[in-house]
């Protein structure tokens, strides 16, 4: 895989931390120029990322970062949508404000980013790769965090609309689903008493938390040439959790332990 993306353009939403940070170092690793595009500065940067502040909700915001892009670079060749934010309440309790927000940074954001790219994609005339980070949570439900989780979903769905509406472009749009994954928002569930650890291993069937770089992982696999046939999918990524028929399972239908 080595230099697998020289030459190549990469635009990161959300990458200053956590899985945003984790498919930066797995596209600088491969060759790419990355462009980062986080509202917060980055918790250790990396030497090789160009890091633009902006609110990926905001149109000016987002176009001034692609002209920035257009000036250093000249093409993008890889756009991840992969900001986000997170706010739990039941949906009684919903702060409009928040909703607004959650939409806006996860679906909105995506949408704006989409459009700068393959306005760009098209005119170069030589495609692109767009993955963009769905959730678990878009696939099955996770009480107080609807927002989110209709965010997640429609990420799933513009992902198909856009996917063929490029196709003859050479424009592949993708996603990437993951569930339960160590970064700062699960660190922030677990602190504010909206998840519990326990509960969360208990519904994984692989029995841990995904680590960022096995999310990173499969969204670079999805932008490289070798994913050349594939487009308008959603590759889940969760240990299992949203193929779990059943939390609790009878002793006698679990499988016996490793023999000593």
């Amino acid at each position: 895989m080595a230099g697998e993306f020289s030459g190549k353009v990469a635009a990161i939403t959300g990458a200053g931390r956590g899985i945003g940070d984790a498919i930066a170092l797995r596209l600088l690793d491969e060759g790419a120029k990355v462009f980062s595009f986080d509202l917060n500065a980055p918790d250790e940067p990396r030497d090789g990322v160009t890091y633009l502040t902006l609110d990926v909700g905001n149109p000016g915001s987002v176009a001034d970062a692609f002209r920035r892009i257009d000036q250093d670079a000249g093409q993008i060749d890889v756009l991840v949508n992969n900001a986000g934010v997170q706010r739990v309440a039941l949906a009684e309790n919903m702060p409009i404000e928040d909703w607004h927000l959650v939409i806006n940074t996860h679906l909105t954001g995506m949408h704006l980013c989409c459009a700068e790219a393959i306005r760009r994609m098209r005119a170069r005339g030589r495609g692109g790769a767009i993955v963009s980070i769905a959730s678990a949570a878009g696939i099955v439900a996770v009480p107080g965090r609807g927002p989110y989780s209709a965010a997640k979903a429609g990420i799933e769905s513009l992902t198909r609309v856009y996917a063929v509406e490029t196709a003859e472009a050479k424009i592949r749009v993708n996603a990437v689903a993951p569930g339960s994954t160590r970064t700062k928002l699960i660190d922030e569930g677990l602190r504010n008493g909206s998840i519990r650890g326990e509960w969360q291993i208990e519904r994984i069937p692989m029995g841990r938390l995904a680590e960022p770089w096995e999310i990173a992982d499969p969204v670079v696999y999805l932008a490289s040439d070798r994913a050349s046939y594939i487009t308008g999918q959603t590759l889940v990524v969760d240990g299992g959790w949203t193929v779990q028929g059943m939390v609790h399972i009878a002793d006698w239908l679990k499988p016996a332990p490793p023999a000593e």
